[in-house]
């Protein structure tokens, strides 16, 4: 089984110098073979294949012009050509949009296939040495590949994915509906207690900082060092709201999974709310991605993750006589069942129906519903 662990990485100046090397040759062989590639489709109808790449940037290293491409790895210039052509592949696929040109002013990755290792504290790339890392666990596996990557804020990152032994087992705990929402991001009901976990809305909470860092952005002259230092600033804020989103969700998650043998959760149509005038709630709560850890973290310890269909009435229906009550509005955070009188809070009752969903559904100890893994 495959999995992986980001690190920072504290490159000297050399490797600094270097890795901005790697990544300049990287970013070239894909604007270029990418330009080469749209040519081509152009005047034939066909574009290139990662073989009709990797031939032609043989010769191209060969040229006096381009020697400079032989001092980056050549391991990390091939994969790019990879990325590329599964690029092309995923929009003919209609999974992805067209591919686009690389800029040096944003974030910017490479990956290196094979050579690397873990030496001490830190790691040790081809051509680079061994760059210093924060490691926070042991990685005894083998390591399949490295993806180093520079953010706006010129900071270092390292993706290692490596080799680890499947160990899961059929997890024992209890099973727990989740309800997913604003005012409460998670509401949970493991079948006697209920719970709630409010949002940490980061977008709002660094809104106010980050307009006036962009107001003062937008009085200075372009291509101007001010300028330049106001673009980092700016881009620190963003960092700031991405650190706090990747600190919370992992974390909850976590806590769910080590709580529970299985977790129902409705499966919901992110892209379909993000088009309401909720959308920036919507995209800050990060529904999606809460589902998607909490899916691989329980397949990994032998648990289950069940998604009950969008349509499900689990809001409207009294999970007490399963009274449906059409009458309930997005503004009604509490309502009385007319039919046995039992006062519902909204979050609290959508996660009773999970639960009683997935309870009614068991076979042997187990939930016999198709898990989204």
């Amino acid at each position: 089984m495959l999995t992986a662990l980001k690190v920072r990485l504290y490159p000297n100046k050399e490797q600094q110098a270097a890795l901005a090397q790697n990544l300049g040759c990287c970013r070239f062989v894909w604007n270029y073979y990418l330009n080469k590639s749209n040519t081509q489709c152009q005047e034939t109808g066909k574009g290139l294949s990662y073989c009709d790449m990797t031939k032609d940037l043989t010769q191209l290293k060969k040229q006096e012009e381009f020697l400079w491409l032989k001092d980056a790895s050549s391991s990390a210039l091939q994969q790019s050509l990879k990325n590329l052509e599964a690029a092309f592949k995923n929009f003919f696929e209609h999974r992805a949009k067209f591919p686009k040109f690389k800029s040096r002013h944003k974030k910017q990755s490479l990956r290196y296939p094979a050579g690397c290792s873990i030496k001490g504290n830190g790691i040790q790339l081809p051509k680079l040495g061994i760059v210093k890392a924060v490691i926070s666990k042991n990685i005894s596996g083998k390591i399949k590949s490295v993806t180093v990557s520079k953010d706006s804020t010129d900071k270092y990152f390292a993706a290692i994915l490596f080799e680890v032994e499947d160990n899961s087992t059929n997890k024992e705990g209890k099973i727990s509906g989740i309800d997913l929402g604003l005012n409460s991001l998670v509401t949970v009901f493991d079948g006697e207690n209920t719970y709630k976990v409010d949002p940490i809305k980061p977008t709002r909470k660094y809104a106010k900082r980050l307009r006036r860092r962009q107001k003062s952005l937008s009085r200075k002259k372009l291509g101007s060092n001010n300028r330049k230092k106001q673009v980092k600033k700016v881009a620190k804020v963003h960092q700031k709201i991405t650190n706090t989103r990747q600190d919370f969700r992992p974390n909850l998650s976590h806590q769910l999974v080590g709580e529970n043998q299985a977790v129902v959760v409705e499966n919901m149509s992110v892209k379909g709310l993000a088009r309401t005038n909720l959308a920036k709630s919507i995209l800050d709560a990060g529904f999606g991605m809460l589902v998607n850890f909490l899916g691989y973290k329980l397949k990994r310890v032998g648990g289950i993750l069940v998604e009950v269909d969008r349509f499900f009435r689990s809001t409207k229906l009294c999970n007490c006589c399963k009274y449906k009550n059409d009458s309930l509005t997005l503004k009604d955070r509490e309502w009385v069942c007319p039919k046995c009188q039992t006062h519902h809070d909204r979050d609290e009752n959508a996660a009773k129906k999970c639960d009683s969903f997935s309870q009614n559904r068991e076979i042997g100890g187990r939930l016999a519903v198709s898990s989204n893994q």
